[in-house]
């Protein structure tokens, strides 16, 4: 590519992203989590935005989970189908002309320019919150929709990442053709993959990843609501693959025991709590930079070139657990491990798309270097857009659990939560001809807790 060309593309994406920083907007909507930014504008202000098309799956993402928070549910769906319509069309349906023109913007500059796209694990969790969003609403009957497609996603989910990893794959290869116009090209993508794979090595020593994905929370969920819609046996199906994850847990499997009774007599009788538990804050990206040698000429000429890329960042739990009416909540899922599994999965992909994007800015800026009549002045531009794209795309959906645990009881009528130390944190009465399911949110024992009752 000419170097005119390059600055061209490189400028006019700087120029429409705005030059974003993502790390700071990340940290506003957490904020607005936290301190429980309730107010109309802030949802007017980000609707706003969407009906703009600004980053609708990001934006959606972060203030739907607000809106549920703050009781808003029917403001948290509008949010929430538009991220999710996102994902339908400007995602899953892109026609091919369009991934092309964004797979050349971030080959050559980086994710920031182009709208987030988001993780699958994000998309699973979508339909569920929208899920639970319609139970506090009392539509059952769109909450099934809801879990229904979290439970397709989960299942699509099994074997999508190989074949996305295969068109990636297909895709970076045309991609970096004009890179590999560089002798020395495979020799730079090897040495600086080598060092790159070592420094993952130990982030992943940090979590137990899997081998494929899947997430139980979301069929966790979808379990309790068929329960609760008197669906036994489509509830009995579904605990049983959270209960064969968690084969030793006394509580999981005392809640299988009861489902599968359920589903196998009409004579089964009781109604009962469900509480579920979202402790903490989840794993979210992390920038971290890395300083590769680039050998220009074959064998001198070695320089220096810095290289941005993502990395997962553990955050901080809240109580390890809580007790409902004397039953200690059981962990039913580490979504963190879900979090670095996907991350994983990714990240052969983000690494030779890292590598590509460096190979071409490195060799771009030592022929201008080479070639500069200007005094310097055109070297200067083009290292200082060099350090504006080198960075790391972090936008997540900051206000995902760290873990969830569960509990299932007898409903007497009553439901008491502690936490640890014995500290009631929420009583309430409860119509005990009714199930019921006590959904918990606590960010930090330092925070008030965010507690949702359904009854049905």
């Amino acid at each position: 590519m000419h170097l005119s060309a390059y600055l061209a593309i490189c400028s006019s994406f700087l120029i429409l992203s705005g030059c974003a920083n993502h790390a700071q907007v990340n940290q506003t909507y957490e904020k607005a989590l936290i301190e429980k930014h309730c107010g109309e504008k802030f949802f007017e202000d980000n609707l706003n935005k969407i009906k703009n098309n600004n980053d609708v799956i990001y934006t959606g993402l972060n203030t739907g989970l607000l809106a549920k928070n703050c009781g808003k549910f029917e403001t948290s769906n509008t949010l929430f189908d538009a991220a999710e319509e996102s994902y339908k069309y400007d995602v899953d349906l892109e026609n091919v002309g369009k991934k092309g023109a964004k797979l050349v913007a971030t080959t050559l500059i980086n994710d920031t320019i182009v709208d987030y796209e988001g993780s699958l694990y994000e998309r699973i969790m979508v339909n569920s919150y929208k899920a639970l969003n319609f139970m506090n609403l009392g539509n059952f009957k769109d909450a099934r929709v809801e879990f229904n497609r979290a439970l397709l996603r989960q299942e699509k989910a099994k074997d999508y990442f190989a074949k996305q990893i295969e068109r990636d794959k297909k895709e970076l290869e045309e991609q970096s053709k004009e890179a590999k116009k560089d002798e020395n090209f495979d020799k730079n993508f090897k040495e600086g993959k080598k060092v790159i794979e070592a420094e993952y090595s130990h982030l992943f020593a940090e979590f137990d990843t899997a081998k494929r994905f899947t997430n139980p929370y979301a069929t966790y969920l979808a379990s309790v609501f068929f329960f609760m819609d008197q669906d036994y046996k489509r509830a009995r199906d579904l605990f049983r693959e959270v209960a064969i994850i968690n084969p030793k847990d006394k509580e999981i499997q005392k809640e299988s025991k009861i489902f599968n009774n359920f589903a196998k007599s009409t004579k089964a009788k009781g109604k009962y709590i469900f509480v579920v538990y979202e402790n903490g804050f989840g794993a979210v990206k992390e920038e971290f930079s890395l300083t590769l040698p680039v050998w220009l000429v074959e064998g001198s000429n070695v320089v220096a070139t810095s290289i941005a890329l993502q990395t997962l960042k553990r955050r901080d739990a809240s109580y390890p657990y809580l007790e409902a009416n004397g039953t200690k909540t059981a962990q039913v899922v580490d979504l963190d491990n879900i979090i670095a599994t996907e991350f994983k999965i990714n990240m052969p992909s983000m690494i030779t798309k890292a590598l590509v994007q460096t190979a071409l800015k490195t060799t771009l800026n030592a022929a201008v270097a080479n070639n500069d009549k200007t005094g310097g002045f055109l070297s200067l531009g083009t290292s200082t857009l060099t350090a504006l794209t080198t960075q790391a795309d972090v936008r997540s959906w900051r206000g995902l659990p760290k873990s969830v645990s569960v509990a299932m009881i007898e409903n007497k009528g009553a439901i008491s939560i502690k936490n640890p130390e014995g500290a009631e944190i929420h009583k309430a009465d409860l119509d005990k001809n009714k199930n019921v399911l006590v959904f918990v949110r606590s960010f930090s024992p330092l925070l008030p807790t965010h507690i949702e009752i359904i009854e049905n």
